[in-house]
């Protein structure tokens, strides 16, 4: 690449940046979350105030408000969990910081410490990331105070106090929130299923967005403790319904297709009819979720869905027609689920096939101790933000700031594990901490009083919270504005600290981005692990299902973990595709053409093994004629995934296409469904695993391997 190229890819990475941090998302207002985080910080600083005790109020203030924030994580017992244990985390934080405050070497060597240990935790997931992120902002406010160890200790049982609180405001309101978290998420459950059966002349080889369904698992997973198990079943209804509805539209996007290349188009466009007819349906069921209302009763609709499914049945063949039948089915069961919230009905939950699963916390200790070696992307990052950390806190000891925990304040916020987030955080984190220092310098000078100071922390606050998802940088603004006031408002001088707290921002800003620019961690090298963790998964998933067409007996409850397995991966997987597009280096490992490759190809693997799903019948006989071609399938899976994980061409791959002829040959005159189907789902399913293997085989064969692909 010449030097114009690489200058014109430069800029067009920092037109990315800034449009990025200055965009805005209106859909993010949450002005219900805000008001309930800010009342428990409104509860302790009035509190505090009212017992002429402001300097402990500010610390219970600290806790609640990032507590606050850590109540976005989870649903139920989790969320809960996930507040009560970043509220322990950021007072021992606190009082780690309090105690060492004044001496540089124990300060350094703690900092080293908890930014190894909070890039290590993030890969226990979302709820362990905040605590160890939050554990760290903590330990940067907190060292400016230079106490004893049993100050120390006072201070931090007040920021724990304040994380207990709003955890208390929290739960108080489950018993009156009428299933708000199950309704939302299966709204757009079934939102995600309209907009697939309505746009089926589109969707060609995709299964319907998968990713809807993994919140959905997730939160039906967490019940809410003072709901009655009958009131949980009804949800659990709604979820198997969709689930259902989801295979069953699948099967006939896989029709459709067939329909088309046999040139079928009566029945194609049959088929697309009763996808539309199908659309409102769905769209009403998410309507009345929403609502908490019961569904539009629609005879005219039913009647029209009716003849639309007579018209399938008519010009369709016989699978075709079976799948439309099927679909009528799943939706007028979810109808009917779908009336049962609205009219407080109780049903009787079906027992709980319950798997057994090692221990959490044994899975959590295998996970850190698989992650904490250097060859882990999160131990690298763990040690590039213990040592970001470090040289942070060394800076605020030496410089002569009045406010330089502001710089490492800024360096925790702002560096992040990938390119993208890093850099467009801490565009918009300089600009939002620039611009919010200004404004509460601006309002200083009205030298405002002690209860205008609580009140303007408790405004700027409140923003925060509503703002957090409309624009990273309209949040820091509001955060520095409420940092600025709480701390006034215990007495400290906070208003006449503007210069100061910009050079500390911006030195704390420029340290992150030049200790990520020194020590990337590209996602370009991590793209190849995550494809390799969907193909594995998604080989366990299928496996369930192919068996079932061997006699095997089908576990349930194991084929919706590991299918909910596969959802996860999927969207790690594009996630990490998604990162690896905004970074401003040419991808090496893994090229963007060949990453949209796999994911495409699996994809259609993922169809071909849903459709199988929705026509397993327990009754079906089996097909010991296939056992060759189900192995074959397995241990291509775990080949692929290997060659992946290795970077090279997986050679030696069982002959997949033959083994599938065969059997399309030996099986030829059966004209019972499942069989039809069986062999005409593994002619998609062969053809998928050969793609990738056509796109490795390109990857790290070919002496092209390494030819320019845009990001």
């Amino acid at each position: 690449m010449s030097a114009r190229s690489r200058s014109a890819a430069g800029l067009d990475v920092f037109r990315r940046i800034v449009a990025e941090a200055t965009r805005l998302d209106p859909s993010g207002v949450q002005i219900r979350f805000g008001l309930r985080c800010a009342a428990g910080v409104a509860i302790v600083l009035v509190g505090s105030l009212a017992f002429g005790h402001p300097l402990q109020g500010v610390s219970a203030a600290v806790g609640a408000f990032i507590v606050g924030f850590a109540s976005r994580q989870g649903v139920y017992r989790t969320r809960a969990a996930a507040m009560l244990l970043t509220g322990a985390a950021i007072a021992l934080a606190a009082f780690l910081a309090a105690v060492t405050g004044a001496n540089l070497g124990a300060t350094i060597g703690l900092a080293l410490a908890l930014g190894f240990s909070a890039g290590v935790l993030a890969s226990l997931g979302p709820v362990a990331t905040t605590i160890g992120l939050n554990s760290l902002v903590a330990f940067a406010i907190f060292g400016q105070f230079h106490e004893t160890p049993l100050q120390a200790l006072e201070r931090a049982g007040f920021v724990f106090s304040g994380g207990v609180l709003q955890t208390i405001l929290l739960v108080a309101v489950w018993p009156l929130a009428r299933f708000s978290a199950e309704r939302k998420v299966l709204s757009k459950a079934y939102r995600t299923l309209a907009d697939y059966a309505g746009d089926f002349p589109r969707v060609k080889l995709r299964s319907p967005n998968s990713a809807a369904f993994s919140a959905l698992s997730d939160t039906l997973a967490d019940p809410q403790p003072f709901a009655r198990r009958g009131e949980i079943a009804v949800f659990e209804a709604l979820l198997i319904e969709a689930e259902r509805i989801r295979a069953s539209l699948g099967a006939l996007a896989t029709d459709l297709h067939k329909l088309e290349r046999a040139e079928k188009r009566d029945a194609a466009r049959a088929v697309i009819s009763l996808g539309e007819g199908a659309r409102p349906i769905l769209e009403r069921i998410a309507e009345a979720l929403d609502a908490a209302d019961l569904p539009s009763d629609w005879d005219d609709f039913w009647e029209s869905l009716d003849a639309r499914a007579e018209r399938v049945e008519l010009r369709a063949p016989a699978q075709t027609a079976r799948d439309a039948r099927a679909l009528l089915g799943q939706l007028r069961a979810a109808w009917r689920a779908a009336e049962m919230p609205a009219r407080d009905e109780i049903i009787e939950p079906a027992p709980q096939i319950r798997d057994a699963r090692p221990s959490r916390v044994a899975e959590a200790l295998r996970t850190l101790r698989a992650n904490s070696s250097t060859g882990s992307a999160f131990a690298q990052h763990g040690v590039r933000l213990g040592v970001t950390l470090a040289i942070a806190e060394f800076l605020a000891h030496v410089l002569p700031l009045q406010r330089g925990y502001w710089i490492p304040l800024t360096a925790v916020l702002v560096l992040r594990s990938d390119f993208a987030t890093t850099f467009t955080r801490g565009v918009a984190r300089l600009l939002g901490t620039l611009l919010g220092a200004v404004l509460a310098s601006l309002v200083a000078l009205t030298h405002p009083g002690p209860a205008a100071d609580l009140i303007l922390a408790l405004a700027f606050a409140t923003a925060g919270f509503i703002v957090f998802n409309v624009n990273y940088a309209a949040f820091s603004t509001a955060v520095t504005a409420y940092v600025v006031f709480l701390l006034a408002f215990g007495g400290l001088p906070e208003h006449t600290a503007l210069l100061d707290r910009v050079e500390a921002t911006l030195a704390g800003g420029i340290l992150a981005l030049v200790a990520y620019a020194f020590w990337p961690t590209w996602e370009r090298e991590i793209v190849p692990i995550r494809l390799a963790e969907l193909l594995e998964a998604q080989g366990a998933y299928s496996a369930h299902v192919l068996d079932a067409y061997l006699g095997k007996y089908l576990q349930e409850a194991q084929l919706h973990i590991d299918q909910l397995a596969a959802w996860r991966a999927r969207s790690n997987a594009e996630a990490s595709v998604d990162r690896m597009l905004g970074e401003p280096v040419a991808p090496t490992a893994v090229t963007v053409r060949a990453a949209l490759g796999i994911l495409a190809a699996s994809r259609r693997f993922g169809l071909g093994a849903l459709t199988l799903q929705a026509r397993i019948s327990q009754t079906q006989p089996s097909l010991p004629q296939a056992r060759d071609l189900v192995e074959a399938i397995r241990s291509s899976f775990a080949a692929i995934a290997a060659a992946l994980r290795a970077r090279r061409d997986p050679a030696a791959l069982p002959p997949l296409r033959d083994l599938q002829s065969r059997l399309a040959h030996d099986l030829k005159d059966d004209t019972e469904p499942h069989v039809r189907a069986f062999v005409s789902e593994t002619d998609l399913m062969v053809d998928s695993l050969n793609s990738i293997c056509d796109v490795l085989h390109r990857l790290y064969a070919a002496p092209t391997a390494t030819e320019p692909d845009a990001s």
